[in-house]
This record gives C-alpha cells, structure tokens and sequence, in this order.
C-alpha cells in the first residue's frame, strides 16, 4: 500500500489499522484501514473521510474541531 501527496511522491504504508478519537462529551469515532507512513513528518487524515463519517470539521485560531451532523 501507499499514499501519494502533492508533491507527487509515493510513499510506503508500514502498517494498517485503526485509530480512535475522542471528544470532549467521551463519544468515540474510530477510523478504519489508517495507514502509518514512517517517513512523514505530520500526521494526514482527510476532511472528506470525517465528512462520510457524518462530521462538519472546522478550522479555528490553528485549530480543527469536529461537530457531528446530527449535534448541529
């Protein structure tokens, strides 16, 4: 497996699994199929993946934020 950013580059996937957040009301979102990228510097996760996931994700003062849809 492997990621390509915008740089075009390939990059290897070490590993597959699955994270978990959690929000400030102790709800739990888990994302499946994650991959590990040894070699980048930041973590990436896709605003479209939180969005299929029934999520709003928005940007504030260098921050991100999650809302679920159904909290609107």
């Amino acid at each position: 497996m492997h990621i390509e950013i915008r740089d075009d580059e390939r990059y290897i996937a070490s590993r597959i699994g699955t994270i978990t957040f959690q929000g400030d009301s102790k709800s739990h979102l888990h994302l499946k199929d994650v991959m590990f990228v040894q070699c980048l510097k930041y973590n990436i996760i896709s605003v479209e993946i939180f969005e299929d996931h029934g999520y709003d994700v928005i940007f504030s003062k260098g921050k991100a934020f999650l809302r679920h849809i159904a909290t609107r």
